[in-house]
């Protein structure tokens, strides 16, 4: 099978939160626990026990164990699938334009050397 994706995946299980915009969801402030099964500079595979609807548009808080860094990004769901578990795969494309969420996303996929954590915010407000 040809590989068509533009970005090199990298599996790896990490913690992610899974936070539905209001727009898909209205008055649901939950927040979805679930876990990326291999993740690339613009997406993220995620296995979790919800459905998200095709075009879903979802904020997640990643938490990257190996370079310790926590990414808050937004994304839309272009792929939906039932696991073998009976749990849901999930695939996310990030919305793209924020730098510093791209150099900590290449500084996680690429770095050789892990910092001191830190957290990268999308939504600044200031």
């Amino acid at each position: 099978m040809i590989e068509r994706r533009k970005d090199k995946r990298v599996r790896e299980e990490n913690r992610v939160v899974i936070e539905v915009s209001a727009a898909e969801n209205p008055g649901n402030g939950q927040a979805i626990n679930a876990f990326t099964k291999d993740i690339s500079l613009s997406g993220v595979r995620i296995l979790t026990d919800r459905l998200f609807p095709l075009h879903s548009r979802l904020s997640l808080i990643l938490y990257l164990s190996r370079s310790k860094q926590i990414v808050r990004i937004r994304g839309t769901v272009k792929w939906e699938k039932k696991s073998a578990e009976g749990l849901y795969e999930i695939g996310v494309q990030f919305q793209q334009g924020v730098p510093d969420v791209l150099m900590a996303l290449i500084d996680h996929l690429y770095g050789r050397e892990e910092g001191i954590p830190t957290e990268v915010n999308r939504d600044r407000t200031t």
